[in-house]
């Protein structure tokens, strides 16, 4: 039995020394595909972005790769030309402000600074139906979904993304704010108790109403918020924009989305071949994107950490670790406290006075992330 157990062994070994990576070709290629993302927006007075980049491989060690000085331009039927400027080097083309007709139709054309040439197909403008209403349930979590509907029966194909803006307090709240050595009061500009930070969704959300006999679109989930997420420590606000599709683009973005969010088990869809709408003139090579033009609709919410039930995001006062300090008593507004991770409190005593400091993490909300000014909406 034991001279079994050991020839078991020794099979194993032997068949793990014969393992042998195998990189196949297709991984080991340079396919650097050109990467268009965005859409013409035909919102009045509203800028069109698009973003140029190269596909990565999966051995890629670099997260982004940015198609810099490239020439990109959006074209009309009656051929009139609107260019777009990558003001900031990062591979993001903007336009200027326009007013497109929405009875005209549109494309996009691209010459590389290699001089390679790409071009979509015209398409025309699809209007976007308003927004009903943004709203959220609470389980455990926080779902937030959106509400929309089209009389005309005319959109069915939906896509949506969002920027959320949260506010985040300092556990301490202080008056004081110490600059170059010297401590002075607080005031609504420099203030470090409130911050806000924002961010922009990042997932694909798409949503269809087609096997509908309404254009409805009724509790379509935008995004979780985890249960404690400090999103909702006091207060939280989301502007969603709504973007209509052609069935072409749906389903391009429906590949996307799968390809990308929905693969891991056996028992996800398999990753599909990406279709767009753009074209290579001067090179045979595919090109990722689909091109879209459309107005978009737009809608704002909010939610207080009141509303919620047991949302626990506080901070022990204990963990601030305060520690009180002698003044000067020549200037007692003049601050010598060597360690750049407190920052002044409060001032107790009159003669002396005393000077209490506490860890940056419990008095400016800045450790945190986000910015001090309280953005114009709030």
């Amino acid at each position: 039995m034991k001279i079994n157990y050991l020839l078991v062994l020794l099979l194993i070994a032997v068949i793990a020394s014969c393992k042998k990576v195998y990189n196949p070709p297709v991984i080991q290629a340079a396919n650097n595909y050109l990467v268009v993302d965005g859409f013409i927006n035909a919102d009045a007075a509203s800028v069109t972005s698009f973003t140029l980049s190269r596909s990565r491989n999966l051995n890629d060690t670099v997260i982004n790769i940015p198609e810099l000085f490239a020439q990109v331009e959006i074209q009309d039927l009656n051929r009139n030309a609107y260019p777009l400027f990558d003001n900031n080097g990062n591979g993001i083309y903007n336009s200027n402000p326009l007013t497109l007709s929405l009875t005209n139709q549109y494309r996009i054309q691209i010459t590389t600074f290699d001089g390679h040439q790409y071009i979509s197909d015209f398409v025309g403008v699809k209007k976007s139906p308003p927004i009903d209403s943004l709203t959220w349930k609470q389980n455990r979590d926080v779902t937030i979904y959106i509400n929309s509907h089209d009389p005309a029966n005319d959109t069915r194909y939906y896509k949506w993304d969002f920027v959320e803006t949260w506010e985040h307090l300092a556990p301490v709240e202080t008056s004081w704010i110490q600059t170059n050595g010297v401590i002075s009061l607080a005031d609504t500009s420099n203030q470090t108790d409130s911050c806000w930070s924002t961010a922009t969704s990042t997932s694909i959300i798409t949503g269809t109403t087609s096997a509908l006999s309404q254009d409805v679109v009724s509790l379509a989930p935008l995004t979780v918020i985890p249960k404690d997420d400090g999103k909702i420590k006091t207060r939280y606000s989301m502007l969603a924009r709504q973007i209509p599709l052609t069935v072409g683009a749906y389903n391009y973005w429906v590949i996307i989305e799968k390809n990308s969010q929905q693969l891991g088990t056996l028992f996800d869809l398999q990753p599909s071949q990406l279709i767009g709408n753009i074209h290579p003139l001067t090179a045979d090579e595919p090109v990722i994107g689909y091109i879209s033009a459309a107005t978009t609709q737009q809608k704002r919410m909010f939610i207080d950490n009141k509303q919620l039930t047991d949302w626990n995001t506080a901070i022990a006062h204990d963990q601030c670790d305060i520690i009180t300090l002698a003044t000067d008593p020549n200037n007692m507004l003049h601050y010598t406290y060597p360690d750049p991770d407190y920052a002044p409190w409060y001032f107790v005593g009159v003669s002396p006075a005393f000077l209490l400091v506490s860890k940056k993490i419990c008095i400016d909300c800045r450790v945190y992330g986000g910015v001090t000014k309280r953005p114009l909406f709030w």
